[in-house]
This record gives structure tokens, sequence and C-alpha cells, in this order.
């Protein structure tokens, strides 16, 4: 059985968090999220003796709080294949970009799309250090073996400091381009020589 939260594939986790959020019953969740954990039906976690599915039960309530990782890894391997994290907004493609605003438009789904926010942040590079390009039709690729396949610790870290820095980057886009705004109506005032209010 894993022995934290931290162990979890991001698609195991976000599947825990699904029943943690959509299941009332205590019972019914803690034999869901231990059907989950360990791969099995939840039939196989129900037909467990009283005693095992206690002991099941008591390891599964100290793997359920997530401890992040500290330490950001911005290269990483996912199945023996080498990642690179471009977390800096000046350095990300067009293509890039415009994937990473699809994916974070609802502030709600955000934990839901990690595995293609991180596809589309993340690039592969050789294995001797050469960072590929990034290519939005392997994007469902990318994004399903981060999914399947990358652990929580993992991605985690990775998406906290990325989502923090995202939140400040559109402040700052917006203050700039108010500031753009403000400039261009001044210079609007001045070609024509009257104020663009109303």
């Amino acid at each position: 059985m894993i022995a934290n939260y931290n162990q979890l594939t991001i698609k195991q986790f976000l599947s825990c968090k699904r029943i943690s959020e959509l299941e009332a019953d205590p019972i019914d969740r803690n034999v869901r999220l231990l059907a989950e954990i360990t791969g099995k039906e939840v039939d196989e976690i129900e037909s467990l003796p009283i005693g095992e599915l206690k002991e099941q039960l008591k390891k599964l309530g100290a793997i359920e709080t997530l401890v992040p990782e500290t330490k950001i890894k911005m290269k990483f391997k996912v199945k023996g294949q080498r990642f690179t994290c471009i977390w800096e907004q000046q350095k990300l493609t067009s293509a890039q970009y415009i994937d990473v605003c699809h994916f974070t438009k609802n502030q709600s789904e955000i934990i839901y799309n990690i595995h293609n926010i991180l596809a589309a942040i993340c690039v592969k590079r050789t294995w001797y250090g050469k960072q590929l390009k990034y290519d939005g039709k392997y994007h469902k690729e990318v994004a399903d073996l981060f999914y399947t396949q990358m652990t929580i610790e993992q991605a985690y870290p990775i998406m906290l400091f990325f989502c923090k820095f995202y939140e400040a980057l559109g402040t700052n886009i917006a203050t700039y381009l108010l500031e753009e705004t403000e400039k261009l109506k001044k210079e609007a005032e001045v070609i024509f020589g009257k104020s663009t209010d109303g």
C-alpha cells in the first residue's frame, strides 16, 4: 500500500480528491479511497474481513495529509523521459502561453488540469541536457504520461510555484495594460486636441 499521498500519481490523487469532495458518507468515502489507493475494486475492499479492513483504514488515515516537498525540481524524469519546466513567462512560446491560458481560465478547475498545465510548461530534454522545443501536437501525449505516471510529489511543488508566479504575472500584465491604455489615451488627446473621455 502507498505510504502517503505524495506517492500517488496525479490520476490517483485527483480521483481521491473527487471522492473526498463528492462522497458524504465517511465509510463509503474511506472504502472508495482505499480502493483507489490499492488499485482494487470497491467490492474487493468491502469483502475484506473486518479486522483487515480496520487495519487498512488505519493506514489510510495516516496518509491523508499531503505534505508538499519544499524543494522544487525544474528538471525531472517521468517513466525514463527527461523534462525541463519553463516557468518564466518570457521564455514560453506563444503556443505554450495559449495552452496555459486555456487550462487556467477556470480557477476552480486548475487542480484538475495540473497534468495539462505541466504538459504546456514542460519540454522534453535529451539525456545530455539539450532542451527540445515545445510542440503542441504532442501535448495530449505528454499530459497523459504525467497524469498516469508522474507522482504528486513531483507535480505539486512545480504547480504550486507556477500558480503563485502566474497569479503575480497576471496582476503585472493587467497593470501594464492599464498603463499602456492611459498612454494611448493621452497620445490620442494630443493628436485630436480634446479629451477622449465619454
